[in-house]
């Protein structure tokens, strides 16, 4: 009997080898023999369907997967889009619709070592945002050259398809060289070189990261700096436990502006927290800054969850800012509520509503936003 066991396996796996770049109905139609001759059972039939149709799937979804590879070496091009739409509650000011963000992605490996990364905006005037080149000696010692993100503020650094919320907190937008910052809207970016990496590895993950760059403080897609000095900025992470991150980061540099433009201290520093338990993200973030004689800071402090994984997730957040330590009525606060429906991983719906707030000033200014995001 065990005898017989064993001729029927190494026939039927014999058969199986000659027919295995078959397609899917030839193996079905095969299956369908060996049922007929006795030489499987139904069960052994059904089992090797179910199996067929995993590795059928499997074969669709590494088809569906973006990105191109051209050669020996990856050659990624990938995109994203965002369409916006903004209502607003204030008097005298248009709701609209408008391209966020519309932006092409160029990414590869030179060799084992080297990579770069091209990353261009079409929304609006075209810019150039990423443009760089890194060399990897090791996972505690990485070089990076060109134009990227500035090493400061957690959120800043959040690739924008992966924010739980349509906006960037105003912190950060005033003192990460973003839209209300004192150098103007740079979008976090400068051009430099950086050195980085991860150290002190236990049970399978880091302990510690850290970042360290020197840039012109002039932002980016500029084609020379506009003082003498160079900017250095540098970002420390702590990983004391899986899913959790604590960071703290500085900036110490000059900033050119002005009517007529001069050079003016811009400093920043920082810390931050980011933790994931299951379906449940909590972030926070306290930034402060000194423009020229003028002192600034504020903070955020967020919690996102899927109700529904990987499908349906509600969103909350507080975010306050001062402007201006010495002027006592300056404060804004913004709470906003926020849903993420995800249609599947490259499609997602974002809404938000922002209930705004200033001290002294009672202008009702509160917004409604919502944004269809495609990633390919």
């Amino acid at each position: 009997m065990k005898l017989l066991y064993v001729i029927r396996t190494v026939l039927l796996l014999s058969i199986l080898f000659t027919a295995i770049t078959a397609k899917a109905q030839q193996n079905d139609d095969l299956i369908n023999i060996l049922l007929k001759k006795n030489v499987i059972s139904q069960k052994e039939a059904d089992s090797l369907r179910a199996d067929q149709t995993l590795k059928e799937q499997a074969r669709k979804d590494k088809e569906n997967q973006h990105g191109i590879t051209i050669g020996s070496k990856a050659l990624q091009i990938s995109g994203l889009l965002q369409t916006e739409y903004e209502g607003f509650q204030q008097t005298g000011v248009n709701n609209t619709f408008l391209l966020h963000r519309a932006r092409l992605d160029v990414k590869g490996d030179i060799d084992d070592n080297w990579n770069y990364e091209v990353y261009t905006e079409f929304a609006g005037a075209t810019k150039l945002l990423d443009a760089y080149t890194s060399y990897k000696i090791a996972d505690f010692l990485k070089f990076t050259a060109g134009q990227f993100k500035v090493p400061f503020s957690l959120e800043s650094l959040v690739q924008d398809s992966q924010l739980e919320f349509i906006d960037r907190s105003q912190v950060v937008n005033a003192l990460a060289a973003r839209s209300t910052d004192v150098i103007g809207n740079q979008i976090g970016r400068d051009i430099g070189i950086q050195v980085n990496g991860s150290f002190a590895k236990v049970d399978g993950r880091y302990l510690f990261d850290y970042t360290l760059g020197v840039f012109n403080g002039a932002g980016y897609d500029v084609t020379t700096d506009n003082n003498s000095h160079k900017d250095i900025a540098g970002r420390f992470s702590v990983h004391p436990v899986n899913n959790l991150v604590v960071s703290a980061d500085f900036y110490d540099g000059q900033g050119n502006y002005g009517t007529p433009a001069k050079n003016y201290l811009r400093n920043r520093g920082g810390f931050d927290a980011r933790y994931v338990i299951g379906g449940l993200t909590l972030t926070a973030e306290y930034d402060k800054g000194t423009d020229g004689t003028i002192r600034r800071d504020g903070w955020y402090g967020q919690a996102a969850y899927f109700v529904i994984p990987k499908k349906l997730q509600l969103a909350a957040k507080y975010d306050t800012y001062d402007p201006n330590k010495i002027i006592a009525t300056d404060r804004t606060w913004i709470y906003t509520g926020g849903v993420n429906y995800f249609f599947n991983e490259w499609a997602r719906l974002t809404v938000n509503y922002l209930d705004r707030s200033k001290e002294v000033t009672q202008i009702s200014n509160n917004i409604f936003e919502a944004q269809l995001q495609l990633t390919f």
